[in-house]
């Protein structure tokens, strides 16, 4: 093999699966049981990025209501989301397009394929599973799989020495401003999807090396 890199990283939420729906779905469940109002998926899509515990928390600041509820009921009502996302973890979600033939090409070429994540951990597989994708990967690590998540280079070293690679000779693929911070201070290339869930903000801000519109564009780079 003679490929520019070894290993290719990829965020998951927003850059492999269109999981807004069912983020929207989950939270909204749990709101609805205690009176909170349902957050539309626009104002959803710009609370996803930095994991589930600040989604949720984001969703309960939006609802002017935080200060009807203790400590306690909120992290009842946490549980609730988790219980609900954990039921709807592949609901509605499908994954963008030319993400599986993509990963098919790359997988067959040599690549060694990575999944980093601050999604909880227990979802992770399930969802890669649900879409007949989880073979493609060598190693997948989700919101609690290490101490630190990004926009922390943790993940990435971590990748390094389990596969031996330099930085120079790793890929990483995401969607928001966390993995691109992430890459730079992990010293590794990246890319930039257009098309996901960066708070609104164009990806081009966050200045990867390069930015797609398309998933399958990551071939030619690669």
């Amino acid at each position: 093999m003679n490929n520019k890199f070894k290993l290719i990283g990829f965020d998951l939420d927003g850059t492999l699966v269109n999981s807004l729906p069912d983020l929207a779905l989950s939270l909204n469940s749990a709101f609805e049981e205690v009176g909170l109002p349902s957050a539309p998926e626009e104002k959803v899509l710009t609370w996803i990025g930095k994991g589930a515990d600040v989604l949720f928390q984001k969703g309960l600041e939006w609802s002017g209501k935080a200060e009807q509820f203790n400590a306690e009921q909120i992290a009842q009502l946490k549980q609730r989301f988790d219980y609900f996302y954990g039921q709807n973890v592949c609901t509605k979600s499908v994954l963008f397009d030319n993400v599986k033939s993509t990963l098919e090409a790359l997988h067959n070429k040599g690549y060694i394929l990575a999944v980093v994540t601050n999604k909880p951990t227990k979802h992770v597989q399930p969802v890669l599973k649900a879409f007949g994708i989880d073979h493609l990967f060598s190693e997948t690590l989700g919101g609690q799989s290490l101490p630190l998540v990004k926009p922390h280079p943790a993940p990435l070293f971590y990748l390094f020495g389990k596969f031996g690679c330099y930085p120079n000779e790793v890929l990483f693929v995401g969607d928001s401003k966390n993995d691109i911070l992430a890459a730079k201070a992990a010293g590794c290339k990246s890319v930039g999807l257009t098309y996901g869930y960066n708070y609104n903000i164009p990806i081009s801000e966050s200045e990867p090396d390069y930015v797609c519109e398309d998933f399958a564009e990551i071939l030619k780079i690669a």
